[in-house]
C-alpha cells in the first residue's frame, strides 16, 4: 500500500501528501465531483492548473467549493511543514490551486487512469 505522494511545486519546493483511507477518498471524491464536476476533477488530477482555476471560479457554490479546496490543501506538506489555515495566506492563491491539483492527482490519478470513472453503468 502506498503511504505518500511526493512531488515538487513549480517554484521547486518539495511536497508530499499522505494517501487517504478508501472511505475518506470516496467521500471526498463524491463531494469534489458534485461541486466542480467529474470531467473537471479528472482534468485537475492530471495537474491541469488552468482547469483547476476555472473549475473553482465557476463553482455554483463558491463558499462550499472554497472550503473544500482549502480542506484538500491542508492534507499537503510543503518543505516538510503541514499546510494549515494560518499558512494559507503565505502560500497565495496560485500555489493553493497548484496544491489542490496535486492532492487530486495523489488520491485519484490511478483510479481515473483506469478508465472506470468514465465507463457508464451497464443496463440491467
Amino acid at each position: 500500500m502506498k503511504e505518500k505522494y511526493t512531488s515538487e511545486l513549480e517554484d521547486g519546493r518539495a511536497i508530499y501528501i499522505p494517501y487517504w483511507p478508501a472511505s475518506v477518498a470516496f467521500e471526498n471524491l463524491t463531494q469534489v465531483c458534485k461541486l466542480l464536476g467529474q470531467d473537471e476533477v479528472i482534468a485537475i488530477s492530471e495537474l491541469n492548473i488552468p482547469a483547476a482555476m476555472v473549475a473553482v471560479m465557476s463553482a455554483e457554490d463558491p463558499k462550499e467549493a472554497t472550503q473544500l479546496v482549502l480542506h484538500f490543501v491542508q492534507q499537503a506538506r510543503v518543505d516538510g511543514e503541514k499546510v494549515v489555515m494560518g499558512s494559507m495566506d503565505d502560500l497565495g492563491m496560485s500555489v493553493i490551486v497548484e496544491l489542490f491539483a496535486h492532492v487530486l492527482k495523489s488520491q485519484y490519478s490511478d483510479f481515473f487512469e483506469s478508465g472506470l470513472a468514465k465507463v457508464r453503468s451497464q443496463d440491467k
